[in-house]
């Protein structure tokens, strides 16, 4: 089995966002503001970005198995350029068989690509399989997260 990663085009929205879906399977969960056709609107402006990426894994059969975005957003006067992986999301009955892996490798090589020096990324608490995952594929656990929404 090979899993094959391409950057997602435009016209492709509403597939990243089913792929996006994915998270929300346990241990995630919906947010309780999530609206898909919100979601799908703001991939279309994110393709046009030259600093985003979106990532498709596909399966030998191209069905689609795990999606991921990176944006290059901040110039960091302690670390330098920086790029976040936003979502990296595998389809439940493929984890565990390399699709995070390569999905992970695209958007760190693309991420260097944009110049960036470090890549950063946020994982929710209840995910500590995925934790285990960033560790092996040579992540630090360097900080912890904190996050204020609009209204609150």
């Amino acid at each position: 089995m090979t899993i094959h990663v391409r950057r997602f085009q435009r016209g492709a929205e509403a597939e990243f966002v089913a792929g996006l879906e994915w998270l929300f399977a346990p241990p995630g969960s919906r947010p309780g503001d999530w609206d898909r056709d919100r979601a799908v609107e703001r991939t279309a402006q994110l393709l046009a970005h030259e600093d985003v990426a979106l990532f498709a894994a596909r399966s030998d059969e191209d069905q689609l198995v795990g999606v991921a975005s990176v944006y290059v957003d901040i110039l960091s006067v302690r670390f330098g350029r920086r790029a976040s992986i936003e979502d990296l999301a595998v389809h439940p009955e493929w984890r565990s068989r390399g699709v995070g892996s390569s999905l992970l490798t695209a958007a760190r090589a693309w991420a260097h690509e944009q110049g960036a020096d470090y890549v950063f990324l946020e994982s929710g608490l209840a995910r500590t399989e995925a934790h285990r995952f960033y560790l092996r594929e040579g992540a630090t656990h360097a900080a912890a997260a904190f996050r204020w929404s609009s209204g609150h």
